[in-house]
């Protein structure tokens, strides 16, 4: 015969306290039942033993005693040999077992209250993060955008170095960490860097996050004042946008296209800015590169209003038919006017939750400060498995093959496109990235995002991205979706907007 499963043990009941010149006993047995009866003590959760109980409110065992055995009395606990004192499964009351509880009424003005009206609270009431309300487990069903297949990570490999640091002889590892970042953590990413994005920069001028949503918050933070203004790619990365218009800065909207930010016009908006936001190499969500004429005058215009320049290195590292190209942060001037942001969470896996930033001088210690006064600091254990990852060379063949990996899924979607969407949806040439903006054939995206959904396909319309109005248009991914599944999907699609 199967044992029945036990309820919870009860470690810890705070009850409050009597009432003035209220008994010992009839408290305690008062405050017993009512914790029964509203379900704070669920049906077979084991009380501590009256010993323990009157050690801890400081009463004599046998008011305990005495308390419990009214109760046993009544139905409410049951005590047997070797299982100690439960509340019963089945109570006395033939309406609790039904789902009724009992509970206290509380009055008028704490029934009900009001959400905070807080400037922080109006602007977060305007902007409801873009991917909330994407669904329990976004990225499942194509063609969710900003997604990597986690399915092909090496999670047996990294169990293996996450195990390697649980070890009794590195328990003192899990103490506190420096709130810069572990130190072999920035020193493998300034060796990475080097490397991959032509950054070359000491690992004390590192410092270790949780995203790089967080590396523009404390940036927002640390230089800009409120009412300044911050220039913003039109359209670009949403999630940027709200966090600066949640953040009280002066928001300027600069128009994007086939070479990037447009930066003449943004001199011509507002000269003055005090920051400005880009996603140079890869940009979001259009997918173009900022020029290099316009690279050299962001840094220029930085340099003479002693601005500063926040690069989202957004999927720089997928690229497909050529080779990296250098990160803004390595050409000349870069080095004091430009913040450098990337993350290994669409690289390795979302929950990773671990990024970094490359600063300027003269903003490493207040940003240092900032994260140990907001955070403390990003997870070190985590960092350290990455480290391991990085120095170990695992970091890069995981690189390499998710690379070959992408680039064929960018090239089934492109097939797929061409096989099923004919006169509906144009996909341009997939150079880089996780995703790709496609354009809707007199079809409105937000009508086609919605009827998608009905039929298991997950999209975001272009608008979402934008302030200035675009020509309707699918933000659409293809790098977490085997090949087959991306062919299925796009006939589909097909089906589903040819009705339309």
């Amino acid at each position: 015969m199967a044992r029945e499963n036990p309820g919870p043990l009860v470690v810890s009941l705070p009850l409050g306290a009597p009432q003035p010149g209220e008994g010992l006993q009839r408290w305690l047995y008062g405050a017993l039942r009512e914790a029964i009866l509203s379900s704070r003590l669920p049906a077979g959760s084991q009380l501590p033993s009256t010993r323990a109980l009157a050690e801890h409110y400081g009463m004599a065992r046998g008011t305990a005693q005495a308390a419990y055995q009214q109760l046993q009395s009544e139905g409410y606990l049951d005590t047997g040999s070797g299982y100690g004192t439960r509340v019963c499964r089945v109570l006395p009351d033939a309406t609790l077992n039904a789902g009724y509880v009992r509970r206290r009424v509380l009055p008028a003005a704490e029934q009900q209250r009001d959400a905070p009206d807080t400037l922080w609270a109006q602007r977060l009431q305007a902007e409801k993060p873009i991917f909330m309300g994407s669904g329990a487990q976004p990225g499942l069903r194509p063609f969710f955008p900003h997604r990597g297949d986690v399915l092909a990570f090496p999670i047996d490999l990294w169990r293996k170095l996450h195990t390697a640091h649980l070890r009794p002889s590195r328990l003192l590892d899990m103490l506190d960490a420096d709130p810069a970042g572990l130190p072999a953590l920035r020193s493998a990413i300034a060796q990475y860097l080097a490397i991959a994005r032509g950054v070359r920069v000491g690992a004390e001028r590192i410092v270790i996050l949780g995203s790089v949503q967080q590396a523009l918050d404390l940036t927002l933070r640390l230089v800009v004042a409120p009412g300044e203004r911050v220039w913003m790619e039109d359209p670009g990365y949403p999630g940027a946008r709200q966090l600066m218009k949640a953040s009280g800065v002066a928001l300027v909207d600069v128009p994007v296209d086939r070479q990037g930010l447009q930066v003449e016009m943004a001199m011509g908006m507002a000269a003055d800015a005090r920051l400005a936001y880009v996603t140079p190499s890869h940009q979001a969500p259009l997918g173009g590169e900022l020029s290099p004429a316009r690279r050299l005058a962001l840094l220029r215009w930085a340099s003479e209003q002693g601005s500063y320049i926040f690069e989202d290195d957004y999927d720089s590292e997928y690229r497909f038919v050529a080779k990296p190209i250098p990160a803004l942060r390595s050409l000349a001037g870069g080095d004091a006017s430009v913040i450098l942001a990337g993350t290994f969470s669409k690289l390795l896996f979302p929950s990773l939750r671990l990024a970094y930033v490359v600063l300027p001088p003269q903003l490493v210690e207040g940003f240092t400060r900032l994260v140990s006064l907001t955070a403390r600091h990003a997870n070190s254990l985590g960092q350290a498995v990455l480290a391991d990852f990085i120095e170990q060379g695992h970091f890069d063949r995981h690189l390499r093959r998710m690379r070959k990996l992408y680039a064929a899924r960018a090239e089934a979607f492109a097939e797929a496109a061409e096989r099923h969407w004919q006169g509906l949806i144009e996909v341009p040439p997939i150079r880089a990235g996780l995703d790709v903006v496609c354009r809707l054939h007199g079809i409105d995206e937000g009508e086609a995002q919605a009827r998608l959904a009905e039929v298991g396909i997950d999209v975001l319309p272009l608008q979402h991205y934008c302030v200035k109005t675009q020509a309707p248009g699918l933000v659409m991914g293809f790098a977490a979706y085997t090949e087959a599944a991306i062919d299925e999907a796009a006939r589909a699609v097909a089906r589903l907007l040819r009705r339309l």
